[in-house]
């Protein structure tokens, strides 16, 4: 408010009319940090403050810094309030938490909806390339036993099976990265001055696919490295 009002000057000792061009001057005695008030994601950030005495309004809210829990302290508040401000009406004290948890509520639905569908998408995700790796081994069982008969080490062969599934995982984290880079645009009005382009977000997701990947294939893979050989040449 201070760089629209006075752009280029200090605020400090300035002149401001409060509520008409015909009002005397409120000298301005200092700069508070901007704030918002009565909606969370409103772009306006022109607020002042006055001290109670200057006020000509009858009412007005005080907001109060507390130690410890709030919740307990409220009737305690109010009774104190009430006795400095004897002419004003009954005095309604609240926690923040409460004041605001009707515009907070549709957020945290949106994050709790978000976390519980990711994690969803992950188990079935991690299901899914168990699945397909699991039904691979199963299908070349023949050709691992060839290997193991030719020499082939366990650790080879978990290197042959895990670094499949691996690059399975690589490529659909790639794709999903974006798909879902392509769509930050949607996405992000949904998130609480959040951005939908955070390169940490999109990379700490793309390693929690990967090592459930590696945990998917590690399972096959044992299985299969610790396959009989002579038992997987006789199946065909």
């Amino acid at each position: 408010m201070s760089k629209v009002l006075w752009p280029g000057r200090d605020a400090i000792g300035q002149c401001m009319r409060v509520a008409a061009d015909t009002m005397p001057c409120t000298t301005v005695v200092g700069i508070a940090e901007d704030m918002v008030q009565r909606d969370l994601t409103g772009d306006q950030r022109f607020h002042y403050y006055m001290p109670l005495e200057q006020r000509s309004a009858s009412g007005f809210a005080v907001l109060l810094k507390m130690r410890g829990d709030a919740t307990s302290q409220q009737e305690t508040v109010r009774r104190a309030l009430q006795k400095v401000m004897p002419g004003q009406s009954y005095i309604t004290v609240k926690p923040l938490g409460e004041i605001v948890d009707q515009q907070r509520r549709s957020w945290k639905l949106g994050a709790t909806m978000f976390v519980a569908f990711g994690g969803l998408a992950l188990l079935v995700a991690g299901v899914g390339l168990y699945g397909v790796i699991g039904y691979n081994v199963t299908q070349r069982m023949h050709e691992l036993g060839v290997r193991v008969a030719l020499g082939a080490q366990a650790r080879d062969i978990l290197r042959l099976v895990v670094g499949q599934g691996v690059r399975f995982a690589f490529a659909g984290v790639a794709l999903g990265a974006l798909l879902a880079y392509g769509a930050s645009g949607w996405i992000e009005p949904l998130l609480f001055k959040q951005p939908a382009k955070d390169p940490v977000v999109f990379s700490l997701v793309g390693v929690v696919l990967l090592l459930v990947a590696l945990a998917a294939s590690a399972v096959p893979a044992m299985r299969a490295a610790k396959a009989d050989p002579n038992t997987a040449l006789r199946s065909e």
